[in-house]
């Protein structure tokens, strides 16, 4: 029970009761004190924060007293000020009146009439709650409802002191208001709405009471907060109106219409992650801006290095340097590939090479937190605003797809077939206006990279002045890169030129295979080489890279020469290389039985110009999706023009069978996709098929040379015995062993090879004799031989 005695009022006096005796001697203690007000015990302990937030509110509810209902929302305001209030002694002195006629019996307060004002809330003015029955906020609600004057008293004599201890010791996130309002020339109104905000975000009790706070418009709304805030009303409702400065720089959001407006919480719309920023402390006002932006680190590269792309380069220098000099707005480039291929390089050497400054926009928070795509973009709008009268900078935005809209999930699934093991697109923002916002409008320029540039509408890829994709350097200029890399190393320049060869390798796999080298190594040394080569080999598997170049490295157990092959052409082998040379470019079928030599040809083709040589089969190929087998076929000549490397393609007959002979639609457009390909391509293209006789008469027509292959001579057939089986040694050709080779018409180069990988995996040396009798073994299962046998009483 909140009553512990006869109800009584503030008003009742007798000189002769026990209550008129303490209230006396009460009454006494006051006179002796003066008027200096007396403070709560927890004020001078309180955060400055929770005093701003207090005085926020208390100067609301002084200034517009009629929509404050005292009962109803007195617990609630009490639960934010409480801890703060400053008391007027006479009005202390007249509740301490009250509280001796109405604790009169409580053991609690026993003598508590002669402690003085500042004991007296030392041990009674503690906020616990409204129903601790220890402090006199159990009570106070009864006083008040018969002393409203005391009440308004008390809060305005709260308001003035914390007015006036606030303007002489200013709180950390006015200083950061006040410091992020000069960055953005943000005018008073505004500053007061980040304030206000940022304390509703803080404070919940705060927020709550602001929804009390009703009004009938936005007008009035406005108005009571300019009132507070001491601003002008026309520049609080401009600050608030969609499409606003600061709803632009991502630093209010969600706002509501006007006519939807009913209380002052309607107007709090700081966006989350404000808070946080300006409730740290900062050293400078540069140190502030590193939330949103930061220098970039300049490039030890230079323009020599990326010299395939050096006229691109050139033109984005250019276009960079133009847009700063003429002050136009609403440049913006977009440099997308694969990851590691060099684009934020690329974008570092060229902003140097046209004498800026470059930021980049932040991608996580102080505590190492990564950022939403909406908070990356409102980092790249305050940016903005941030550097526009800088006289020579540029902005870098790395991975955007997180910021622009998201696509439909079906083509983002496609996506990720296509490309296995990407990520998907983070949390973006929402709508397309802000597009409009920042691609045409944007003062300083911005070079946006992405890793994915499927992930972006074309909506949003066609308002971008430049486009530039960068792949992985072709050859020549890998060489360079990976060297560059691997300084430091102990590597020899033949392990440089080996890794220079794989075709998906990037620079940073490079770096990042050097680091792990470096920690894992022992300082005895460890093969360092073999360490870099194992991290690689391991990335390649995790990023799904199969490089072609890899495959062309098959395991060699007999001697190439050129004098083995046993072919039909017009032309000779030399001839043709030398043309192919020459041209740079043809296509040539290789066509015959297994084992002759076609793919070894092939490798020797690409030796000999000193062109990697990419291999793909049908498997890299062929996708159960209709439609994606064509794309990889695409992607495959696209590939091999950019490496410059010679494309074999591996049983062709797959792709490349009678259109006459297929059986559904998909099979048809295969085939002329391949063809197409094979009229485009700029490169050196070799089939190999063992069903020539299948091919489509589209495809024969396309090949500039065709080329087929059989089985090994008798001469050759010696030759090659008896330099894999007799060490050079033709004397030791025999006429049994002579006789028994020109049985054997049907070997071919791959049956040699074949007979040497059983003697190397069985570990020993074949004689003369038993290599021979393997070639005899090897022939018999070829099927033309087993067709010759006869059959029954025929035999």
């Amino acid at each position: 029970m909140r009553r512990l005695g006869p109800r009584s009022t503030a008003g009742q006096t007798a000189d002769t009761t026990p209550d008129a005796t303490a209230a006396r001697r009460v009454a006494r203690l006051a006179a002796t004190r003066g008027t200096r007000p007396v403070v709560s015990p927890a004020l001078h302990a309180a955060p400055v924060l929770d005093l701003l937030c207090s005085h926020f509110v208390l100067t609301l509810t002084l200034r517009h007293a009629p929509r404050f209902t005292g009962r109803r929302d007195w617990n609630s305001l009490l639960a934010l000020t409480a801890r703060h209030l400053v008391w007027p002694t006479t009005v202390l002195a007249r509740l301490r009146e009250f509280l001796a006629r109405r604790v009169k019996g409580h053991d609690g307060w026993a003598r508590h009439e002669q402690l003085d004002d500042a004991a007296f809330l030392a041990k009674h003015g503690w906020w616990h709650g409204p129903y601790d029955e220890s402090t006199l906020f159990f009570y106070l609600d009864d006083y008040v409802k018969d002393a409203p004057k005391d009440l308004m008293s008390l809060l305005g004599c709260t308001a003035e002191w914390l007015g006036r201890e606030l303007r002489a010791a200013s709180t950390l996130v006015q200083k950061n208001v006040d410091v992020l309002g000069a960055l953005l020339q943000l005018n008073p109104a505004e500053r007061a709405l980040l304030l206000y905000g940022t304390l509703a975000r803080y404070q919940r009790d705060l927020r709550g009471l602001l929804v009390e706070f009703k009004v009938s418009s936005a007008q009035e709304a406005y108005a009571t907060l300019a009132e507070v805030a001491g601003v002008d009303e026309r520049e609080v409702a401009e600050a608030l109106r969609a499409g606003s400065r600061l709803e632009r720089v991502g630093m209010i959001e969600n706002l509501i219409s006007e006519h939807n407006i009913t209380d002052l919480a309607d107007l709090m719309k700081v966006s989350d992650q404000l808070p946080p920023v300006l409730m740290r402390e900062y050293r400078d006002p540069q140190d502030l801006m590193a939330v949103f932006t930061r220098p970039s680190v300049k490039s030890e590269l230079g323009a020599a290095d990326f010299g395939y792309v050096a006229e691109e380069l050139q033109v984005l220098t250019t276009l960079l340097g133009q847009a700063v000099q003429r002050r136009e707005a609403g440049v913006n480039v977009l440099l997308y590939g694969p990851p590691g291929t060099g684009k934020t390089e690329l974008a570092r050497v060229a902003a140097q090479a046209a004498g800026l400054d470059l930021y980049e926009v932040e991608y996580a928070d102080r505590d190492g937190n990564s950022l939403s795509g909406r908070d990356r973009y409102r980092s790249l709008q305050i940016s903005q605003v941030f550097l526009k009268a800088s006289p020579q900078v540029a902005l870098l935005f790395d991975e955007v797809e997180d910021v622009f809209p998201p696509i439909s999930s079906d083509a983002a699934q496609l996506i990720a077939r296509l490309e296995a093991g990407e990520s998907g697109a983070g949390h973006s923002v929402n709508g397309k206006a802000w597009v409009n916002q920042i691609l045409e409008t944007n003062p300083v320029p911005v070079i946006w990279l992405t890793n994915r540039i499927e992930q972006i509408d074309p909506a949003f890829r066609r308002r971008f002045q430049y486009h530039l994709e960068l792949k992985s350097p072709p050859p020549g200029a890998r060489e360079a890169l990976v060297t560059r890399a691997l300084s430091g190393a102990a590597v020899s320049p033949a392990f440089c030129q080996r890794l220079a060869e794989r075709p998906a390798l990037t620079p940073a796999q490079i770096r990042t295979a050097v680091r792990f080298a470096r920690l894992v190594g022992a300082p005895e040394g460890d093969d360092v080489e073999a360490l870099i080569e194992r991290q690689i080999a391991h990335a390649d598997l995790a990023l799904g890279n199969r490089p072609g170049a890899s495959r062309a490295q098959r395991p060699v157990v007999t001697r190439y020469d050129l004098g083995l092959l046993n072919i039909e052409s017009r032309y000779p082998v030399e001839r043709i290389v030398e043309s192919l040379r020459l041209r740079g470019h043809g296509a040539l079928c290789f066509y015959g039985p297994p084992g002759t030599g076609k793919t070894a040809l092939a490798e020797h083709i690409a030796e000999q110009l000193k062109r990697p040589l990419m291999i793909r089969q049908a498997s890299d190929l062929m996708s159960k999706y209709v439609g994606e087998t064509e794309q990889a076929m695409a992607r495959m000549f696209d590939a091999a023009e950019h490496e410059q490397a010679v494309l074999l393609l591996d049983e062709a007959d797959s792709f490349l069978r009678s259109r006459q002979r297929a059986e559904r639609n998909y099979e048809v457009t295969e085939v002329n996709q391949m063809l197409q390909g094979m009229e485009r391509f700029g490169g050196i293209f070799i089939c190999t098929t063992n069903l020539f006789t299948e091919l489509d008469e589209a495809a024969l027509r396309r090949f500039t040379f065709k080329i087929a292959f059989q089985p090994l001579t008798a001469e050759q057939r010696v030759r090659m015995y008896v330099a894999e089986a007799l060490g050079g040694d033709a004397g030791a050709l025999n006429a049994e062993r002579s006789t028994r080779l020109a049985h054997l018409d049907q070997l071919a180069c791959g049956d040699f090879a074949a007979v040497q990988r059983q003697a190397e995996i069985l570990g020993a040396a074949l004689d003369a004799d038993e290599f021979l009798s393997q070639l005899e073994a090897e022939h018999r299962v070829k099927p033309q031989v087993r067709e010759r046998r006869g059959i029954g009483f025929l035999r």
